[in-house]
C-alpha cells in the first residue's frame, strides 16, 4: 500500500517538474522526429493563481495529441503516458471541469474506433482495476456516464456499464454506508450502525492475503491508533465477507483484541452487492453517524486524514 501511495505522489510531482533545453532548429527537429513523448501545453506565464494554471493545462491537455496517429497513440511511451499525466489531474480540478474534460477527450478519440476503445480500455484500467494506485470511483463514475450515453458502445457494454453504474456509486464520500449485520468472536449477532464511537475504519480482509497482513500489522503497531482506540476515539471494525466461518475462526488470533473481529456469516455484503469489494483489503473511514469519510481508501490516506484534523 505505501508503494501505491508514493507512486501516487511521484505523479502528481512529474507534472510539475520539467527540463528546458536550448537547441537548434536542427537538433531540435532530429529529437521532435524520435521521441514518443507527448508534450503537454504549458500555461500561460500571464496566468499567476497556481489554479488557474492547473485549470489551462487539464482544459488543453489534447490540443496537440495526435488522435490520428495509431502508430503513436498505441505506443506507451506517447498514448498510454499522456493518459497517466491527464488522470493525476483528476484530483486537482472540480468536478464539473472534469466532466466537461472527459467528456471533449472521449469525443476527440471517436476519429477511430480503435483509438476510441484504447482509450476507454486504459480509463476503465487505471480508474477501475484494484491494482491501479489511481484507482477512484468518483472519477470512474463520470467516465461511466459519459460511455453509457455514448453511441459508440455496444449494447453489451451498455449493459455492463448500466449495471456496474450503481455499485460504484454506493458508500460514497458524504453517504451514509450501507449498515450490515456480523457475528463477532463470542458468537453473538452485531452491525454496521450500532457501532458508538467518533470514527469507524472498516476493513474487509481475506485470511492469507499478504497486502491485509500487512496492513494489518501497521495498524496493529501504530501507538497512535491504538492510542486513539485506547480513549474510545476510533474502532476499527474487521469484517472476514466470505462466510466461511471454519477459516475466520483459525484467523482470529491474526486481528487484534482490540478491534472488532466481525463474519459476514451469510455472505449478505458480497451477494447482496452493498460493498463493492475489488480487492482485499478495502478501507473505509466513517464519522460518527457511519457517513463516509473514505472510501476504498489505503492507510496512508487514512493515517493522513487523522493528521489533519
Amino acid at each position: 500500500m505505501n508503494r501505491i501511495y508514493f507512486l501516487w505522489i511521484s505523479l502528481l510531482v512529474l507534472l510539475f517538474s520539467a527540463c528546458n533545453q536550448n537547441k537548434s532548429a536542427e537538433s531540435k527537429q532530429s529529437i521532435d522526429n524520435t521521441s514518443t513523448n507527448y508534450n503537454v501545453p504549458k500555461a500561460p506565464s500571464q496566468l499567476q493563481d497556481e489554479e488557474a494554471k492547473i485549470n489551462y493545462v487539464f482544459v488543453h491537455f489534447w490540443d496537440n495529441f495526435n488522435f490520428s496517429d495509431t502508430t503513436k497513440v498505441f505506443n506507451p511511451d506517447y498514448g498510454e503516458q499522456a493518459i497517466v499525466d491527464y488522470l493525476a489531474y483528476f484530483p486537482l480540478v472540480r468536478l464539473d471541469t472534469l466532466r466537461e474534460g472527459v467528456e471533449d477527450v472521449f469525443n476527440q478519440a471517436k476519429i477511430d474506433n480503435s483509438v476510441f476503445e484504447f482509450f476507454k480500455y486504459q480509463f476503465e484500467n487505471y480508474l477501475s482495476n484494484p491494482n491501479s494506485p489511481m484507482r477512484n470511483d468518483l472519477f470512474y463514475e463520470v467516465v461511466l456516464e459519459y460511455l453509457i450515453s455514448s453511441e459508440k458502445i455496444s449494447a453489451v457494454d451498455k449493459i455492463k456499464y448500466e449495471s456496474l453504474l450503481p455499485l460504484v456509486r454506493k458508500n460514497k464520500p458524504g453517504t451514509i454506508a450501507t449498515d450490515f449485520s456480523y457475528i463477532n468472536t463470542d458468537g453473538r449477532s452485531s452491525n454496521l450502525k450500532s457501532i458508538k464511537a467518533p470514527f469507524t475504519l472498516l476493513m474487509f480482509y481475506e485470511p492469507g492475503c499478504s497486502v491485509c497482513e500487512e496492513t494489518i500489522n501497521q495498524l496493529k503497531n501504530n501507538p497512535g491508533f491504538n492510542d486513539v482506540i485506547e480513549k474510545g476515539g476510533l474502532t476499527i471494525l474487521a469484517i472476514y465477507p466470505d462466510g466461511n466461518e471454519e477459516i475466520w475462526r483459525d484467523y482470529q488470533s491474526n486481528i487484534p483484541g482490540n478491534w472488532i473481529n466481525g463474519l459476514d456469516k451469510d455472505q449478505a455484503v458480497v451477494t447482496k452487492g452493498l460493498y463493492m469489494i475489488k480487492a482485499t483489503p478495502t478501507i473505509y473511514l466513517l464519522d460518527k453517524d457511519k457517513r463516509v469519510i473514505l472510501k476504498d481508501s489505503n492507510l496512508n490516506h487514512v493515517i493522513q486524514f487523522f493528521q489533519n484534523i
